[in-house]
């Protein structure tokens, strides 16, 4: 009997607590920090090319492979540096990817992201990069910016793909992240 009382108590417990807890979630902010999509056409991001060597603007991942560094420039592409002597890298070229954050390189084949593509790319002779096979929409649309606790333009779909968002005023923004 004890035990039946208990029970019920600790059910009733846990249905007071249970009902009455509410995660938190912040307000949108009525100011501050605003973005607004860049876009481009689908056909334009999904044009992969190697370039000659380009400048460091915003390096992010490093990936070693044999005597060669491949460095990720976020939002761009990869650069492809010979590291034979590592007291003088020497730049090879560009590989220009839209939307590109991530890669990983398994024998001679690169794997990237290319917005929302995975692009796998040979690079047995980093001066000849030859796109071996496109897998289209495998990653989902970039409908936010990364920052957080933030208003933006609400991204569409409709008018390409976003290639970045730009920190700018927008009149009356609808999306919050």
């Amino acid at each position: 009997m004890h035990r039946l009382i208990l029970s019920g108590i600790l059910l009733a417990l846990c249905l007071v607590v249970d009902g009455c807890y509410r995660p938190y979630a912040p307000a949108p902010p009525t100011s501050g920090d605003t973005y607004r999509p860049v876009y481009a056409p689908f056909s334009e991001v999904r044009s992969v090319q190697t370039l000659e060597p380009q400048p460091y603007k915003n390096a992010g991942k490093i990936y070693i492979k044999d005597k060669f560094l491949y460095i990720n420039e976020v939002g761009s592409g990869i650069h492809i540096v010979d590291n034979s002597h590592p007291e003088k890298p020497v730049q090879v070229a560009f590989i220009a990817i839209m939307g590109n954050q991530e890669l990983a390189i398994k024998d001679s084949i690169l794997y990237a992201d290319n917005v929302t593509d995975l692009v796998a790319l040979n690079i047995a002779d980093p001066h000849n990069i030859r796109l071996v096979k496109r897998l289209q929409n495998v990653f989902d649309y970039s409908a936010y910016p990364l920052a957080t606790n933030v208003r933006f333009e609400c991204a569409d779909p409709a008018k390409g793909a976003v290639i970045r968002w730009e920190k700018t005023a927008v009149e009356n923004p609808q999306c919050y992240r």
